[in-house]
Formats: C-alpha cells, sequence, structure tokens
C-alpha cells in the first residue's frame, strides 16, 4: 500500500509539473501567435490605413485584454487546485507513511510452555531466560567475528558446518577487498519456539527479533557498496541451538572426590567447582532470517 501511495504521488507531481508546463506554453503560444498575427497584418498594410489599424489594434487589443486577464485567472485557478490537490495527497501519503510506521510495532513473542517443560524433563534445571542471553551473546559474537574477519574465535560457538560456510564466504568478501559493518545491536524479544532429540542431540529453536545497523564498504575507502549506514534494520531470526546429551557417568567430584549427582547445572555441592558445561555447552548450528524490516 505504501509502495502504489508514493508511486500515486510521484505521478500526480509529474502531472501537476506537466499541467503547468502546458499551461506556460499554450498561454504563451496563444498570446504570441495572436500578437504577431496582429503585428504582421499590420505591418503589410499601407501607411494609409494606420489610423483605421492603429484604431483595430486599440480595439482588438483592449479585447485581447481582457481575454488574457480571464485566461490568467483561470490558469492561475487551474494551478491553485493542482497545488490544493497535491497538498492533500501529500497529507494523505505523509499519513499513510506514519501509519506504516506504526505498523512496524514489534510483534510480542510468547514461549511455548509445552516446549519449556518437555526440555525440563531432560534437563530439569534448564533455565529459559539464561538460555535465551547466551543464545543473543552467541549471535553477538558471532556477527563480531564475522566483521573482523577473525571467525577463529567463535569456533566453539558454531557447528562445523556453519563455521566452514561463513569462512567460504569471509574470503569471497576479503578478496574483493569488502566488509561487512554492523553496529547498536539491540535486541527487542526473544522467545522459545521448539525443541527436537535425536539420538544424543537437543536442539532447541529460539525466535529473536534485533535491531542493528548492517552494509557493505569497501575496506579501503570505506566507501559504502550495499545498504545503508544511517537505516537501521530490524531483523527477525530463527535461531537453531544444539547440545549433546552424552554425559559421562560422573559420581564423584574430580575436584574434591564427594558424592556427586550430575545435573544440568554440573556444579558440585561441597566445593562449587563446575563438572560439567552449563548452557555455554550450546552452539549455534542454524541462523534462519525469516522477516527484515527497514526503520
Amino acid at each position: 500500500m505504501k509502495r502504489y501511495l508514493k508511486i500515486f504521488f510521484k505521478i500526480s507531481i509529474t502531472l501537476f509539473l506537466i499541467t503547468c508546463l502546458c499551461i506556460q506554453i499554450t498561454s504563451s503560444r496563444s498570446h504570441a501567435d495572436a500578437g504577431y498575427h496582429s503585428s504582421y497584418s499590420g505591418g503589410s498594410s499601407s501607411s494609409s490605413s494606420s489610423s483605421h489599424s492603429s484604431s483595430s489594434s486599440s480595439s482588438s487589443g483592449s479585447s485581447g485584454s481582457s481575454g488574457g486577464i480571464h485566461s490568467i485567472g483561470s490558469d492561475l485557478m487551474s494551478v491553485f487546485i493542482w497545488i490544493v490537490l497535491c497538498i492533500i495527497i501529500s497529507c494523505i501519503a505523509n499519513k499513510a507513511k506514519s501509519s506504516s510506521r506504526s505498523t512496524k510495532l514489534i510483534t510480542k513473542l510468547q514461549s511455548n510452555n509445552l516446549v519449556i517443560n518437555k526440555i525440563k524433563e531432560i534437563l530439569p534445571d534448564f533455565d529459559e531466560n539464561k538460555f535465551l542471553q547466551d543464545g543473543y551473546k552467541i549471535f553477538l559474537d558471532v556477527e563480531n567475528a564475522w566483521m573482523n574477519f577473525e571467525l577463529e574465535k567463535v569456533r566453539n560457538s558454531i557447528t562445523d558446518e556453519m563455521f566452514n560456510m561463513y569462512e567460504s564466504q569471509l574470503s569471497s568478501m576479503e578478496i574483493k577487498g569488502e566488509q561487512n559493518i554492523m553496529s547498536d545491536f539491540i535486541m527487542r524479544d526473544c522467545a522459545i519456539d521448539s525443541y527436537n532429540k535425536q539420538n544424543d542431540n537437543i536442539e532447541i529453536t529460539a525466535k529473536y527479533i534485533i535491531e542493528f545497523y548492517d552494509y557493505i564498504i569497501e575496506k579501503s575507502t570505506g566507501k559504502v557498496l550495499r545498504g545503508d549506514k544511517y537505516r537501521k534494520l530490524r531483523m527477525y531470526y530463527d535461531f537453531t541451538f544444539i547440545m549433546s546429551d552424552k554425559k559421562e557417568n560422573i559420581d564423584k567430584c574430580p575436584n574434591c572426590g564427594a558424592p556427586l549427582k550430575i545435573n544440568s547445572a554440573g556444579v558440585c555441592e561441597y566445593c562449587g567447582s563446575k563438572v560439567v558445561g552449563d548452557s555455554t555447552n550450546w552452539v549455534m548450528s542454524k541462523k534462519v532470517c525469516t522477516r527484515q524490516e527497514n526503520l
């Protein structure tokens, strides 16, 4: 709808300008043609008819003056109407624009409680908020590593498949002398969406709404090649994280030797040492953009 209003507005402005131009040309031509024709007629007559010609000129000049005033008035009225119409169209377009911006309100995400309950059957100490925050941190680490050509820093935060794919893409970008710049990340909302257990792996997919600036520059000059450095994007993502459910059969704390009950927290109740990694064991296996908005 917004796109059609913009097109309609542009067409209206174009028509307005064309109409004004036509009015001016038509107006000039009719006045100029009449004037030159009258002048040419007077020039071809003999001097003896100068008195009559003068009188006729006066008469036709008076009539022409009256017609000219009327014509000018009509032209001005037409221009005025077009201006009013353009103002109205502009107001409608601006209203539609502001309305479309208001429709860009962030949809509230809500975690699937059934999914969370199923996760807790396997991971009793599963913390939804911590999982989502850790997932967002993995995302930020990956984006920063991508931006600075330092993928090795996040090798343990993503699967080998993702690492190899990103490494190939970055190599291509580096050869071209390009760099992806991203900044001002804001996570607007997040929620757990689905869960899957396959063999010894647990997979959780979470939805994220994240806003940030994102554009490509030429590394040597800083010139923006793609994207807009002054316009933020709102990205809707589905992140999938995976963790192995296979744990060693440990019944004693390796640090103090006390009896140990293994759970997802993985912390010895006696000495406080970490035996099994917490949610940092989760690695990102997939990142899918489901929607994008320009802000």
